[in-house]
């Protein structure tokens, strides 16, 4: 089955429009392949259908969605993404826009980390052993850097394709976020990996 592209955003008026945790919601839930309905993604955003309805606009306004084929009742019809990812291409790196964005990211990773928490006594041992919270700083350049995100996209690639038909038995939606940035000033007078103290 072939794949689809990313959508590449450039414009702050696109990159705002998706600094809002339904929308980011929304991405998430169709960016797996899934064709989903308003009343559908409803249940995943937490408001209601025509709410929900809004958002939807909003993306395709942006080219991120677009409506799929009606379905046979034609009464209620899907949404799916355009892309199997989208990435976000300022001209401005660092921009307001980009920066409304990454807070809305990273509000919504801390929602799933600690929805985790709370009912991690609940999950069974083996949800338990493989989950990890994990965060560590390494001294490297950016030549390193670059090839450790390359190999962690390479290890998660083959999983990006996997559609609701080859899902494997007792799988679940699991997050998987990567923040890799380097330190403004982690340590003094070492912010080259040279120098002394």
């Amino acid at each position: 089955m072939p794949t689809r592209d990313r959508v590449v955003l450039a414009d702050p008026r696109a990159i705002r429009a998706l600094a809002h945790p339904a929308r980011l919601a929304i991405i998430d839930a169709l960016g797996y392949g899934e064709e989903l309905t308003a009343t559908e993604l409803a249940a995943v955003t937490g408001l209601s259908p025509s709410a929900t309805s809004y958002h939807l606009k909003a993306l395709a306004k942006w080219g991120i969605v677009e409506a799929g084929e009606a379905r046979a009742d034609g009464r209620d019809r899907p949404w799916k993404a355009t892309g199997r990812s989208v990435q976000v291409s300022s001209e401005v790196p660092g921009s307001t826009a980009e920066v409304a964005l990454l807070g809305t990211f990273l509000d919504q990773i801390r929602a799933v980390a600690t929805e985790f928490l709370e009912r991690q006594a609940d999950e069974p041992p083996e949800w338990q052993d493989a989950a990890a919270l994990a965060s560590h700083e390494y001294w490297l350049t950016a030549d390193e850097l670059a090839k450790i995100n390359q190999a962690m996209h390479d290890v998660l690639a083959p999983y990006e394709l996997r559609r609701r038909d080859d899902r494997p038995a007792g799988s679940r939606r699991v997050r998987i976020a990567r923040l890799a940035v380097p330190r403004a000033n982690a340590e003094p007078g070492r912010r080259d990996g040279t120098g002394g103290g």
